[in-house]
């Protein structure tokens, strides 16, 4: 996926950080009960915002995130609870909560290509 392309059709939003933060928990619950690229590319666009929001957009741009993939969707989403429940006491915690959702397409079998090509469809329909 083309994160550094997604990251500049990426708006910064008026939303309070603690609400995104919010909204990204509410996506990842909805994503792990219906495990599909419609989901996925909600949660992106969230994430997305959040990185901008919290100006970690230049990190993603430029060096990436390493997908972090569990044996299976449960530690998947474990690991992925617990990186939220526990950001204010780790600094890394929204790269590691992006890598740990960049690996939930490969737990769901989610074409990357079709996630990209979605995700740039959904932002050409609403601008």
């Amino acid at each position: 996926m083309d994160i550094k392309k997604m990251i500049e059709m990426t708006e910064i939003t008026d939303l309070d950080i603690e609400l995104l933060i919010s909204r990204v928990n509410s996506d990842f619950i909805k994503l792990y009960k219906e495990k599909n690229i419609e989901s996925y590319i909600e949660t992106l666009n969230d994430m997305l915002q959040a990185a901008v929001q919290m100006e970690f957009d230049f990190v993603l741009k430029y060096f990436g995130a390493a997908p972090i993939v569990a044996a299976d969707e449960r530690i998947q989403f474990q690991e992925i609870f617990k990186c939220i429940g526990t950001r204010k006491s780790n600094k890394d915690w929204f790269l590691q909560l992006f890598s740990l959702f960049l690996g939930i397409a490969s737990v769901f079998r989610l074409d990357s290509r079709g996630i990209e090509s979605e995700f740039f469809e959904m932002k050409k329909s609403t601008s």
